[in-house]
C-alpha cells in the first residue's frame, strides 16, 4: 500500500526558527533573500519595523539571530545558502530579547523585570553582574563588555516588542512618564554604543514616535514603509502559487474546490495588507493561514488569538466609534507617527492591522511638473476576516457588551437583511442595537447617530453605500440586494416623516424606480431624549 505523502503546514505559533526547520510536519516560507538584504547593511544598519501582531515578527528575528550566528546546517537549501553570506565565515555574537518579558502591572515590578532582563544578558555573555548603576547604566556597560568579548569587536542585537512596557501605561499617565524616562535611558544606549553593534533590529506594533522613549532611538532607520521589504513578513500570492501551493490544493480539497478557486477564497479572507506606498504588492496574514490550512476552514483566527487591548482601550475612551471604515483618509504622518497622548484613530488602527493602504492619492502638479502638496491615502480593511472581527467581537468588546447577549441580536438582525424582513430589522433589532450603546456614550448630532447606523448596518451583513450621490444631493444610505433597495435618510431630534420628505423632494431614488427590484424609503429619527430611534417610517418609492 502507497504511503500518503505528508504535507508540511506552515507553522501557526513557532517563533524559534531551528525548532520550525528540524520539524518535520512545519513549513518555513523562505524570506532568507530579503533577510539577506537586510542584514548585509553595513552602514545604516541600525533598524525598526512595524508590523500587525502574529504577523512573524518574532520568527524573523529568531532567524536573523541564526544567520549572524553562522548556523549554515539550519539554511540548506534556503537561497542566502547559495550567497556569500558573511556569516558563514565570521559568526558574530547575537543578543536578542523581548520587551514583552519587561511588563508589570506596576512601575515597580516593570523596573524589576527590566533589571531582569538586563541580568539575564550578562549571563547569556558570560559576564559577571555590576552590582551598582541604574538598569540603564548596567544595559550600556553590558553592550561595551560584550563587543570587547567578540572577536569581531561588534555585537547584534536584536529587540521584539520594544513598545510592551509602553501600551501597559497608555491610561496612567503618571506611571506612563515614570516608566517612559526609564525606557529613554535605557535605549538611548544603544544609540551611545552604535559603534559597537554590528546590526540592530527593533520590531513592535505601534510607532509611538510622539513619546520621548522615541528621543533616546532616533538613530534607528524606520523601515516599516520601505518598498524592498513590503513583503518581507507574511505570504503573497505568489507563494501561493509557490511553496504553498500543495497546502492551497490540499486545502480545496477537502473543501470541494480546484486550486483557483480554493486560491481566491483564501486571499478574499486573509489577504490584502500593503504595507508600503511605493509597492503595490499585499501580503497575507500568516498566522490565518496556517490555521485555516491546519484546520480546513475559512474564518477568523487573527481576532481569537487575542484582541488589540491599545485600540479597545482608546476607543472605549473616547466613547465614540470611529467613522465609515471603508473610505478612511490618511496622510504619510498618519501611517508614520502615532501621539502616545491623543492616540489618533487612524493611525492605531493602521499600524494595529486593522486598516490598511487601499489606494494612494498623487497631489496635483505645477506646470514644471512640481507637486502641490503631498500624497495622500485611503484606508480600509485589509480583508474578510478583518471585517468580521470589526463587526463582531471588537464591536461588543468595545461597547462593553457580553458577547452572549450581544451575539443573538446581530445574528437575528442577519437574518432579518438575508430574508429582507425590513421592518424587523429596523423595529426589532435596529432599537435593540441602538439600545446597547453605552449610557455614559453622547450621541450629540445626525452625523454620530447615522454612524452607528452604518456600523450596526455594515456588522449585521447590509453592506451600506454611504452617503450615495444623486443628482440633487446625497442619500445618507443605499441598501441594495438582490432583490430590492433601500434608501435611507437620518434626522436627529426632527421627524421620520421630514426624512421621508427629503427622499422624495430631491429624488434620492429615482435611479432604481422603474428596475425589476422593489425600492423602498426609509426615514429614521434619532430622538436624543430617549437616547435611541424613533418608529422608522417606512414607504414604497
Amino acid at each position: 500500500m502507497k504511503r500518503q505523502k505528508t504535507i508540511r503546514v506552515p507553522t501557526t505559533g513557532v517563533n524559534d526558527f531551528e525548532k520550525l526547520i528540524l520539524d518535520e510536519e512545519a513549513k518555513y516560507v523562505d524570506k532568507t533573500a530579503l533577510l539577506y538584504g537586510l542584514a548585509r547593511r553595513k552602514t545604516d544598519s541600525q533598524l525598526f519595523i512595524s508590523r500587525p501582531r502574529r504577523f512573524g515578527k518574532s520568527l524573523m528575528l529568531s532567524t536573523l539571530k541564526a544567520m549572524f550566528e553562522g548556523r549554515r546546517n539550519l539554511f540548506k537549501g534556503l537561497a542566502i545558502d547559495k550567497l556569500p553570506w558573511e556569516g558563514w565565515k565570521q559568526p558574530t555574537p547575537v543578543y536578542s530579547f523581548t520587551m514583552a518579558d519587561a511588563v508589570g502591572d506596576t512601575f515597580d515590578e516593570f523596573r524589576e523585570q527590566l533589571a531582569d532582563l538586563v541580568r539575564q544578558l550578562y549571563a547569556d555573555a558570560k559576564i559577571p553582574f555590576p552590582t551598582t548603576g541604574s538598569v540603564a547604566g548596567k544595559f550600556g556597560k553590558f553592550l561595551k563588555a560584550a563587543a570587547a568579548k567578540s572577536k569581531t569587536k561588534q555585537i547584534v542585537i536584536l529587540v521584539d516588542e520594544y513598545d510592551e512596557p509602553i501600551a501597559k501605561f497608555l491610561d496612567d499617565i503618571e506611571t506612563l512618564n515614570r516608566v517612559q524616562s526609564v525606557l529613554h535611558d535605557f535605549y538611548e544606549k544603544l544609540k551611545n554604543n552604535s559603534g559597537s553593534i554590528r546590526f540592530l533590529l527593533m520590531t513592535g506594533v505601534t510607532k509611538l514616535t510622539k513619546l520621548s522613549v522615541f528621543s533616546g532611538l532616533n538613530h534607528l532607520t524606520d523601515i516599516s514603509s520601505f518598498a524592498e521589504y513590503a513583503t518581507l513578513l507574511g505570504y503573497t500570492p505568489k507563494e501561493l502559487d509557490g511553496p504553498l501551493r500543495e497546502n492551497v490544493e490540499a486545502f480545496g480539497k477537502k473543501s470541494g474546490m480546484d486550486f483557483a478557486a480554493a486560491k481566491a477564497a483564501i486571499l478574499s479572507w486573509y489577504d490584502g495588507y500593503r504595507f508600503s506606498p511605493r509597492n503595490e504588492n499585499r501580503v497575507c496574514n500568516p498566522v490565518s493561514i496556517g490555521c485555516a490550512f491546519k484546520d480546513g476552514e475559512l474564518k477568523g483566527y487573527w481576532e481569537t488569538t487575542g484582541r488589540a487591548t491599545l485600540i479597545i482601550n482608546r476607543i472605549k475612551k473616547a466613547g465614540k466609534m470611529p467613522a465609515d471604515l471603508e473610505n478612511v483618509r490618511a496622510n504619510k504622518m498618519t501611517l508614520d507617527v502615532c501621539d502616545a497622548e491623543t492616540l489618533p484613530m487612524a493611525s492605531l488602527l493602521y499600524q494595529g492591522g486593522y486598516l490598511t493602504i487601499k489606494e494612494v492619492i498623487s497631489p496635483p502638479r505645477q506646470p514644471d511638473g512640481q507637486p502641490i502638496g503631498s500624497e495622500s491615502y485611503i484606508l480600509a480593511p485589509p480583508n474578510l476576516e478583518v471585517r468580521e472581527a470589526l463587526k463582531s467581537g471588537y464591536i461588543s468588546q468595545v461597547m462593553g457588551l457580553e458577547e452572549d447577549s450581544f451575539t443573538p441580536l446581530v445574528d437575528a438582525a442577519k437574518r432579518q437583511v438575508a430574508s429582507g424582513d425590513w421592518k424587523g430589522y429596523l423595529y426589532e433589532s435596529l432599537y435593540g442595537l441602538y439600545a446597547s450603546i453605552p449610557p455614559d456614550w453622547r450621541i450629540k448630532n445626525e452625523a454620530e447617530a447615522k454612524r452607528y447606523f452604518l456600523l450596526f448596518a455594515s456588522m449585521t451583513g447590509a453592506n451600506p453605500q454611504p452617503e450615495f450621490a444623486t443628482m440633487l444631493g446625497y442619500a445618507d444610505a443605499v441598501i441594495e440586494t438582490p432583490k430590492a433597495v433601500c434608501v435611507f435618510e437620518f434626522k436627529y431630534a426632527k421627524s421620520a416623516k421630514a426624512a421621508i420628505r427629503q427622499i422624495r423632494a430631491r429624488g434620492y431614488a429615482d435611479k432604481w424606480i422603474g428596475g425589476k427590484r422593489p425600492v423602498t424609503l426609509v426615514g429614521i429619527n434619532f430622538n436624543p431624549r430617549k437616547r435611541n430611534i424613533d418608529l422608522p417610517i417606512i414607504e414604497p418609492a
